[in-house]
């Protein structure tokens, strides 16, 4: 048993464990055949892992596929030439499976088996098969227990296996959706993500080929805009015209059943083995090579059918697990969204190339900017100053004294995991507006969306004096405050909050005043304006001291004030013993008023 226990153990490796656990079994058992069949359920792929007592095998590994029967309980034969049971279900043979399972047997010359189910959980997940072939072995009762004693063993390292493949899926899973969408944010570069994309897939799960086409239902032909394959050297340059038409399918749309049933469907279609279905094997691209097995994901913006994904399996059957197909479906949809980024790109370069034809169109240009990405983070009045040239707006990183204000909200986590994804998204919206408006009204501008979070600032780009920074800064806290409270009660009537025993969302702020530097920051492709530096810091560690429903601002905020200002806000001073930067803080008692 000691062999079996040492396999889990030390070695957490899917298949070395399960190839392990058949070798292990052979040798102890003196069997000349071991075959283990994982049925792979929900998660994983159907597996057989084989070990035979020649060297080299002489038995065909499909060959002896066909020698495993399903069987919940377990089953001994000591001699299949004379077994009755085995006999009478010989004499009942009428389909082409069961002439399969018996010429099988046949060739293999198996005389003695032995069938044991491993169960995990009260569920089949694997049988594991003992043969000896040639002569007639009578199983001794020490044998059948040794037997089932470590195929009990198995259980537990298939089990231990099962689960952290399954983790190690989710792991590869989320590292190439970060890294694909990571793709997308940095460049706007279409075909440079699209590259990316297949290339990424490809290689997660060791594909023969993968290809991303655009297409629609409206189209003749499918357009393949990129291809992975890291066997087969493209003989023709991607810049040449010829690369454009080997691009474009074979095969019209309307007769590819495949897309046709893509386009009925709008659900994921895998083929284990196409050898089995002559009649959609159909090869889309002229330079294809020849697909035994296929996974194809269909690209859906606005619920419309806009390109699919293509995943190859060259030379042999591929049974796709559920994994891999919710892998290829979390692609799809990030490739659908650098598509409809690639789209809006591309409209938007061609609009500026036709409003650079007049300076009247070059105006509107400058207006379109101006409204559509200073009004995100800057108050309307502000915006429209700039716009008519009032307010110069430099935007090069300089050092400001500027307020910053961080607001987090206390609950929001729990809340997204009661609510659907529609709700939760148009609660979050109308969250953000109100916070958006409550800084806006004040003078502020919005810095960044961290989430629920947000953070603002007083003082940049529109200068202001320190004490205006520091009373618009706890006056648009106070207001957040109060839309929060009313937000919360538009929520509950209608219902939000009963789904769930969902407690009201609070709210908590950190004020925070000094020097920063705010500008614009990025690269060529892409620059965000923000404030960076210790005062920043500050700020944000303010809001996460903050107790919810409440205000927490510096002494730096506070000794901006006049002593009236100070009595009417009623400031308290609290002590802080998990930060690393050394300062007073006050917290603000908030009064809701309807």
């Amino acid at each position: 048993m000691s062999e079996l226990q040492c396999i889990k153990l030390d070695n957490l490796c899917w298949e070395s464990i399960c190839q392990n656990i058949v070798d292990t079994i052979g040798q102890v058992l003196r069997v000349d055949i071991v075959i283990l069949f994982y049925d792979g359920l929900q998660q994983f792929r159907k597996q057989y892992f084989v070990y035979q007592k020649s060297t080299p095998p002489v038995l065909d590994r499909e060959l002896l596929k066909l020698t495993v029967q399903s069987t919940e309980e377990i089953a001994v034969i000591d001699d299949l030439t004379t077994d009755l049971i085995w006999q009478q279900k010989l004499c009942q043979q009428k389909c082409q499976t069961d002439l399969q399972v018996y010429s099988a047997y046949k060739q293999a010359n198996i005389r003695s088996s032995i069938s044991i189910p491993l169960v995990s959980q009260e569920d089949l997940s694997a049988i594991l098969t003992l043969h000896h072939c040639h002569q007639v072995r009578s199983w001794q009762p020490e044998e059948l227990n040794l037997a089932i004693m470590m195929a009990n063993q198995a259980v537990s390292a298939i089990t231990q296996a099962r689960a952290y493949e399954k983790m190690r899926g989710l792991a590869q899973r989320e590292a190439t959706i970060n890294r694909i969408t990571n793709a997308i944010r940095s460049s706007l570069e279409p075909q440079l993500i699209f590259n990316t994309i297949v290339q990424e897939l490809g290689q997660a799960l060791e594909l023969d080929s993968c290809s991303l086409s655009l297409w629609t239902k409206r189209d003749l032909f499918v357009k393949c805009v990129a291809f992975y394959n890291p066997q087969e050297t493209r003989l023709i340059p991607q810049e040449t015209k010829d690369w454009q038409r080997a691009t474009i399918s074979l095969v019209p749309i309307s007769e590819n059943p495949i897309l046709q049933k893509l386009l009925a469907t709008k659900e994921t279609v895998y083929l284990d083995d196409l050898t089995q279905h002559r009649d959609l094997a159909r090869y889309e691209l002229p330079w294809h090579s020849t697909s035994r097995a296929l996974l194809i994901v269909p690209l859906i913006i606005d619920g419309e059918i806009m390109g699919s994904l293509t995943l190859r399996q060259s030379e042999e059957a591929r049974i796709w697990c559920q994994l891999e197909i919710e892998l290829a479906e979390a692609v799809a949809a990030q490739a659908a969204i650098a598509v409809q980024q690639a789209r809006l790109y591309e409209t938007t370069r061609r609009q500026a190339k036709q409003l650079q034809a007049s300076e009247q169109r070059v105006k509107q240009l400058n207006s379109y900017l101006t409204e559509s990405i200073l009004k995100r983070f800057l108050p309307e009045a502000i915006v429209n100053k700039a716009a008519i040239g009032q307010l110069a707006l430099d935007l090069n990183p300089e050092p400001y004294r500027v307020t910053i204000l961080f607001c987090d909200l206390v609950g929001f986590t729990h809340l997204c995991s009661q609510l659907e994804s529609s709700i939760l998204a148009e609660l979050l919206n109308e969250y953000l507006e109100a916070m958006t408006t409550a800084i806006f009204e004040r003078g502020g501008t919005v810095d960044k969306f961290i989430g629920d979070g947000i953070m603002a600032l007083f003082g940049a780009p529109e200068e202001l004096s320190r004490r205006e920074q520091a009373i618009r800064s706890i006056h648009t806290a106070k207001a957040m405050q109060t839309s929060l409270m009313k937000l919360n009660e538009i929520w509950q009537t209608r219902g939000i909050f009963d789904q769930g025993n969902i407690p009201f969302l609070k709210l908590r702020c950190g004020i925070h005043q000094g020097l920063a530097i705010v500008g614009m920051f990025g690269g060529k492709q892409r620059k965000d304006y923000t404030a960076i530096g210790k005062t920043v810091n500050i700020a944000a560690r303010l809001q996460e001291a903050a107790q919810p429903n409440s205000i927490l601002v510096s002494e730096a905020v506070i000794d901006c004030l006049t002593a009236s200002e100070i009595q009417e806000i009623k400031p308290k001073l609290v002590e802080h013993q998990s930060t690393n930067y050394n300062f007073l803080s006050y917290s603000i008692p908030i009064q809701f008023s309807k």
